[in-house]
C-alpha cells in the first residue's frame, strides 16, 4: 500500500468512527424526539448530517482499496456517490437553518424528495460498494450490504408515503441500528489494515 493510500485510508478509520458515533447519536436523539419533542428533533438532524458527510472519506477509501467493479462504473458510483452525499448535506444544512421545511407526513416532494432520491444513491453505494469490494474487506461488508439497503428501504418509503409508510420503518432498523455498527467494524479494519 503507498504512502497515500494509507492517508486516505486512516482518514477513512476516522471518518468511520464518526459516522459510527453521529448515528448512535442519531439513534438516541429520534427516540428522545418522539418521546419528548425538541430540542431533539434538531439535535437528530444535526447528528445525522455529520454522519451523512462522513461517509465521503469512506467512499474514497473503498476506491483506493479496490473492488470487483471495473474501473468506468466504479468512477461513476463514486462521483454519484460524492454528489449525493454533497445534496444530501446542502439539503440538510438549509433544513437544520430553517430556509426549507419538510411534511413527513405525505410522501415527499420538494426539497424532501431530492434528500430522498440522495439516500438511496448513497445507500446504493454503500450496499454495491461492500458486496463488489476486493478481498481487502472481510466478513464486515455483510454489515454494509444491510446498513446500504436500509439506506434505500428509508427514502423509498417517504417517497411512496411519508414517516408511516412500513419501509420507511424497515429502512429505519437499517440506517439507524446496522449502520452504526457497520461504520465501527469499518473503522476497526481500516484501522489494522492501514
Amino acid at each position: 500500500m503507498s504512502e497515500s493510500t494509507r492517508r486516505i485510508v486512516r482518514r477513512a478509520a476516522l471518518a468511520a468512527y464518526v459516522v459510527a458515533a453521529a448515528g448512535l447519536v442519531a439513534a438516541v436523539t429520534i427516540v428522545l424526539f418522539f418521546t419528548s419533542g425538541q430540542p431533539w428533533g434538531t439535535v437528530n438532524d444535526m447528528a445525522l448530517l455529520v454522519m451523512t458527510a462522513a461517509i465521503a472519506p469512506l467512499m474514497l477509501a473503498f476506491w483506493e482499496l479496490g473492488g470487483l467493479t471495473p474501473t468506468p462504473l466504479a468512477r461513476m458510483a463514486q462521483v454519484s456517490g460524492w454528489i449525493a452525499v454533497a445534496a444530501w448535506c446542502v439539503t440538510q444544512a438549509l433544513f437544520i437553518a430553517g430556509v426549507l421545511e419538510f411534511d413527513y407526513e405525505r410522501p415527499a416532494t420538494g426539497a424532501l424528495a431530492v434528500e430522498s432520491v440522495a439516500l438511496i444513491v448513497i445507500g446504493l453505494w454503500i450496499a454495491g460498494a461492500n458486496l463488489l469490494a476486493g478481498s481487502w474487506l472481510n466478513s464486515i461488508r455483510w454489515f454494509g450490504v444491510v446498513a446500504g439497503l436500509g439506506f434505500v428501504l428509508l427514502p423509498i418509503g417517504m417517497l411512496l408515503g411519508g414517516l408511516d409508510h412500513p419501509l420507511t420503518y424497515a429502512g429505519g432498523i437499517g440506517s439507524s441500528i446496522v449502520l452504526p455498527v457497520w461504520a465501527f467494524l469499518m473503522g476497526k479494519h481500516l484501522n489494522e489494515i492501514s
